[in-house]
C-alpha cells in the first residue's frame, strides 16, 4: 500500500485577518487546503501564548490536498516560523502555526522544543506522535495536548484521514 502523508497546520490567533493571511502565505508554498475545522476557544486549554498573542485565542487546523514525504519534514516547520516571523508586530506573533503530518496509522507534530518522547529531525526540529488511529478510534497518548482531544479535532483529523485513505488508493489504481 502507498502510505502518503498529508501535511496539517494547527493554528493559533487572535483576529481572522492575520489566519487569512497565513492561509494565503501557506497555500502559495504547499497546496490548496482541503479541510477546515472548525474554530474553538482556546483559552479554556492553556494560557502559554497569552503574553505574546493575548487573550481570546482562537484554535484551527487545516489540511492541505497534495500528499508530502516525510524526508524532509522539518522543513515544513521552518517554512511556518519563517511566516510567524514575517507577520509579527510590535515584536510579538499575530500567529502561531505548527505543521504536523496525519498519517494512516498516527498524527505527528512539528515543533522547536526537545523532551523525551521527542525524535530530532533537523536544524533543531523535533518530532512526536500526538497520537494514533486505532481502527475507527483515537489513542491519546499521555502528552497529547487538551485541544486535540476535543471532538472538534477528532472529527477533523477523521476527515483528514479519511482523505488520505482516499488519495492512497487513487494513487493504488493509477499505478
Amino acid at each position: 500500500m502507498i502510505s502518503n502523508n498529508i501535511l496539517f497546520c494547527g493554528l493559533l490567533y487572535r483576529e481572522r485577518k492575520f489566519r487569512n493571511n497565513a492561509i494565503s502565505l501557506l497555500t502559495d508554498i504547499y497546496s490548496d487546503i482541503e479541510i477546515f475545522s472548525d474554530a474553538i476557544d482556546f483559552s479554556s486549554f492553556s494560557d502559554y501564548y497569552n503574553e505574546e498573542m493575548g487573550e481570546d485565542i482562537i484554535r484551527e487546523w487545516i489540511a492541505f490536498s497534495e500528499p508530502v514525504m516525510r524526508e524532509h519534514l522539518f522543513e515544513k516547520k521552518l517554512a511556518s516560523i519563517e511566516i510567524e516571523n514575517r507577520m509579527k508586530m510590535g515584536g510579538c506573533r499575530t500567529i502561531n502555526i505548527d505543521p504536523g503530518i496525519i498519517t494512516l496509522h498516527n498524527v505527528q507534530l512539528l515543533t522547536t522544543k526537545d523532551f523525551s518522547h521527542r525524535i530530532y529531525l533537523d536544524e533543531g526540529i523535533f518530532a512526536e506522535i500526538t497520537f494514533l488511529f486505532r481502527k475507527s478510534s483515537f489513542e491519546f497518548l499521555d502528552w497529547t495536548y487538551p485541544d486535540y482531544k476535543t471532538l472538534v479535532a477528532q472529527t477533523f483529523f477523521r476527515q483528514a484521514r479519511d482523505y488520505l485513505k482516499k488519495i492512497n488508493k487513487t494513487a493504488i489504481l493509477n499505478k
